[in-house]
């Protein structure tokens, strides 16, 4: 999977900081040195923004299941 297929994919992402964040994937920047970029707008409606290296876990969360929660 391509990092830019995440975009607009509700997903679980753990940290290498520990920090968890649930949200969608609203933009995926790639630059040309390998960095990738991930924004997600969290659960709670704030942006947060990441690099690919700091990711320890990425899932694609089943929205039924979220809603049920």
């Amino acid at each position: 999977m391509e990092w830019k297929d995440w975009i607009n994919k509700e997903i679980f992402v753990k940290l290498r900081s520990g920090s968890v964040y649930s949200g969608k994937v609203i933009d995926v920047d790639e630059t040309p040195n390998y960095l990738v970029f991930i924004e997600i707008l969290d659960k709670f409606g704030k942006k947060v923004v990441f690099c690919n290296s700091e990711i320890e876990k990425i899932i694609e969360e089943d929205k039924k299941d979220a809603a049920a929660m």
